[in-house]
């Protein structure tokens, strides 16, 4: 059987009365990006010491921020922490900040920076640590959770030991 809508397109009906339709479904994360909602937060620094924060990264938006996927390499061994904090950051170097979608002109609304040694900012508490056990291996946070950071809230990435190089990506999302 066969129903026609008013703008005479035609909606076919099995014999059980349900409608017969055809769908696609796209991952989420797909979706955000067509949207032009997906960034890729890159930076290069070689911070000062040990317990240097080397990233700092603020929502100055009204939607939330996620970070989905943090890729990071040092050129020697060391353990980096993302921690939430609070405070001023002192001023550092904007860090890149790239839409994912090229056909886009979103922004992100938010401050990223990286510096040898960022000052200025209370610990509020360590998310996750990464050990690059490694030189030159890329880690990746593995979670089945994202970090979210709320409007006016920041984290800040904070190495352990060392010296050396870090290169890393941030992948975030400003969510709906």
């Amino acid at each position: 059987m066969q129903v026609r809508g008013k703008n005479g397109d035609l909606a076919n009906v099995g014999d059980d009365g349900r409608l017969t339709v055809a769908s696609v479904s796209t991952p989420e994360d797909r979706s955000l990006n067509d949207d032009g909602k997906v960034f890729s937060v890159y930076f290069v620094v070689t911070p000062t010491g040990a317990g240097d924060y080397f990233f700092y990264l603020k929502n100055n938006g009204t939607k939330n921020i996620v970070i989905t996927d943090i890729r990071i390499k040092s050129t020697v061994a060391t353990t980096i922490y993302y921690k939430a904090v609070s405070g001023t950051a002192s001023a550092g170097t904007d860090a890149a900040v790239t839409n994912r979608n090229l056909g886009s002109s979103r922004q992100l609304d938010a401050a990223a920076s990286y510096d040898v040694d960022i000052t200025g900012l209370t610990d509020e508490g360590v998310l996750f640590f990464d050990s690059c056990d490694t030189a030159e291996n890329m880690e990746s946070l593995k979670t089945t959770s994202t970090i979210i950071i709320p409007q006016g809230q920041a984290i800040a990435f904070q190495r352990e030991a060392a010296t050396g190089e870090i290169e890393a990506v941030v992948s975030v999302v400003e969510s709906s």
